[in-house]
């Protein structure tokens, strides 16, 4: 994670050298000291203070963010209509600036995934029923969002301590992105998250858990699942061991739920959000 001066973020931020230093010491935004004594601040401290606060970013380029700086400068409009229009014209840069400002704004990682950027992506997957190019579109789109989505999960780093979270879509099921999304969810929320992603068999599964230890797994379903699979990964689920959560999410939730009555499902990454947040260290006031 990289590591700012209080020179770096206070002229991100448009504000005095002192004031941020003032800031540090009253507790506001935690600062680690080198070995020099000079005060050092990471990355992902930065951004939360700046999501809590509610403080304009004036320089996005001394947090690695040019991206931001470049909608800033286009005027890119933030509304949830707006990013289906960046994501089908391709514009990369933009859809990872429109993302990391409404972050930066406030919104969460799964507030995002539940919201602009799920309705995005669910309009472009309809484009091929009446649109020679929608498959290009949707799949373009789908590598801009995952980039997005991984660019800003690269501003919060959960501690090496915290609990972790594991994760896949099923043996057979293509989809990359609900699974990706459910990685990030539960790393913005603390915990330290492997993701196996698509086409993920249980045996594979089995043997990251032996390595892993996880606390929490996570199934996302998206394809249709034959009955025997539905029936697998419920049972897989439904007997982890204890303290092991186990949930499954995804259009093919219920299929996997009606095979073993008694598998958790989660309906939105909120949801999700809100499991890994019971399971994650508590913060550490600076």
């Amino acid at each position: 994670m990289r590591l700012l001066s209080p020179r770096e973020l206070a002229d991100a931020l448009g504000v005095s050298e002192s004031s941020l230093k003032r800031w540090a010491d009253a507790g506001k935004i935690h600062a680690s000291r080198t070995e020099g004594g000079h005060r050092r601040i990471a990355l992902s401290e930065a951004v939360r203070f700046i999501r809590a606060t509610g403080a304009p970013v004036v320089r996005p380029d001394l947090l690695g963010m040019p991206e931001l700086a470049a909608s800033q400068q286009d005027n890119i409009a933030t509304d949830d209509g707006s990013l289906l229009a960046l994501l089908r014209t391709g514009d990369g840069r933009a859809v990872k600036g429109w993302v990391m400002a409404r972050y930066l704004a406030g919104a969460s990682v799964a507030e995002l995934c539940d919201g602009p950027i799920r309705a995005a992506m669910h309009a472009l997957g309809e484009l091929w029923h009446h649109e020679a190019d929608g498959v290009f579109i949707e799949h373009r789109a789908t590598d801009l969002a995952l980039q997005a989505i991984a660019h800003l999960r690269g501003t919060f780093e959960p501690p090496e301590t915290a609990p972790i979270a594991l994760g896949a879509t099923p043996e057979d099921d293509p989809y990359i992105l609900p699974s990706f999304m459910a990685a990030a969810v539960v790393a913005a929320a603390g915990l330290r998250a492997v993701n196996l992603g698509a086409d993920t068999p249980v045996t594979a599964l089995k043997h990251a858990i032996a390595h892993h230890r996880p606390r929490l797994v996570w199934i996302s379903a998206s394809a249709p699942l034959p009955p025997a699979r539905a029936r697998e990964i419920a049972t897989f689920i439904a007997n982890l061991p204890a303290p092991m959560i186990g949930v499954v999410g995804g259009r093919q939730r219920g299929a996997i739920a009606a095979a073993y009555p008694g598998v958790r499902v989660v309906v939105s990454m909120t949801e999700l959000a809100a499991i890994a947040q019971q399971l994650a260290p508590p913060l550490v006031e600076a």
